[in-house]
């Protein structure tokens, strides 16, 4: 039995089960009999350094992690839509732009070119035709026109006043571009000349010997297109302005706002003048094509017409899309706004 003093501890006789060889391994010994409360505790509150580990990894996460899933969702569902709407926008201007330039290179040859002896009155078909076509565009303008007018009434689709106004505005401008390429292509179809009805051939001692003139035949045939086309775009003239009258009253009995009425008014004011267009008897110089020419544009015109028609059905579904995607896209953006009230 040996007695050591370790520290402060106070003396004492500690049993050691055998002797120890030497003094370094029996202060050995002492401390780890000494250190045994330590080792004990360190033990017994190891479980809590690993539930305090575990709630420390949960609270980062949880600050790593965002306030409002909802919110984060509905600015996924708004960024998504907004890159629609966008992608719809674009590619309605660039179909709208393609139209446009196809649409004004077809009058402006048409414009130019008029129907000779041979032709006898092809050209002038192909301008009636091409007339119908246009007229038939505004009546496409104007149904989706009253139909967002309508919108501005009693709205189903959740479109701002803003957004309502332009897409009416728009379609005003391409319906006055129609009816100004249509009193274009009017004005281009021949007026009646004063041609002798007759022509001397030839004369001998039983008289002079008469014949029908051709040149008086060729402009019967002509006069004839062109007074049917100028009495249906006349008649579409006063239709159209008996509607802008209906409309101007109406505007007057809610008391719509000022610049609605001066709109409708200017579109009154440019109707009359069209009207007045129509009217005179002035026309557009052409130059008189051949048999040959005059096939092969109206063969052209076939195609054009053809592609037309596609592109502009593919407007009107592009056009529908994106009214129906923005107006989701109003209404997540108000989704989102109230989420992060």
């Amino acid at each position: 039995m040996r007695t050591f003093v370790v520290g402060n501890y106070p003396r004492e006789q500690i049993p050691l089960r055998h002797e120890c060889p030497g003094l370094g391994d029996c202060l050995f010994q002492k401390f780890q009999i000494t250190m045994q409360p330590v080792f004990t505790m360190m033990r017994s509150l190891s479980p809590l350094f690993v539930v305090t580990g575990l709630l420390a990894s949960s609270f980062a996460a949880l600050a790593a992690a965002p306030a409002n899933p909802a919110r984060a969702g509905l600015t996924t569902v708004v960024a998504a839509r907004e890159q629609r709407v966008g992608l719809l926008r674009d590619e309605l201007k660039s179909l709208d732009s393609r139209i446009e330039d196809r649409v004004t290179a077809l009058v402006a040859a048409l414009q130019s070119i008029g129907d000779s002896k041979d032709t006898k009155t092809k050209v002038a078909r192909m301008k009636r035709e091409t007339i119908d076509g246009l007229r038939r565009t505004i009546d496409d303008y104007r149904q989706r026109r009253a139909a967002m007018i309508d919108q501005l009434r009693r709205p189903t689709w959740n479109l701002t006043a803003e957004q309502k106004q332009r897409v009416i505005t728009f379609f005003d401008e391409r319906i006055e571009k129609r009816v100004a390429q249509i009193l274009a292509l009017q004005k281009s179809l021949p007026a009646e000349k004063d041609y002798d009805r007759y022509k001397a051939t030839g004369s001998g001692w039983w008289g002079t010997t008469y014949e029908v003139n051709e040149d008086y035949r060729q402009n019967q045939r002509l006069t004839v297109q062109t007074n049917a086309q100028r009495d249906e775009l006349t008649t579409a003239l006063r239709s159209s302005l008996d509607r802008l009258d209906r409309i101007g009253r109406d505007l007057q009995a809610r008391h719509a706002p000022a610049d609605e009425i001066a709109k409708n008014n200017a579109l009154i004011a440019e109707r009359r003048k069209q009207l007045a267009a129509a009217l005179s008897p002035a026309s557009t110089p052409t130059r008189s094509v051949g048999r040959k020419e005059a096939a092969d544009l109206d063969q052209a015109l076939k195609t054009a017409v053809a592609d037309l028609r596609t592109e502009f059905t593919t407007l009107f579904a592009r056009y529908n899309s994106a009214i129906q995607e923005t107006s989701a896209l109003n209404t997540a953006r108000a989704q989102l706004a109230a989420a992060g009230q």
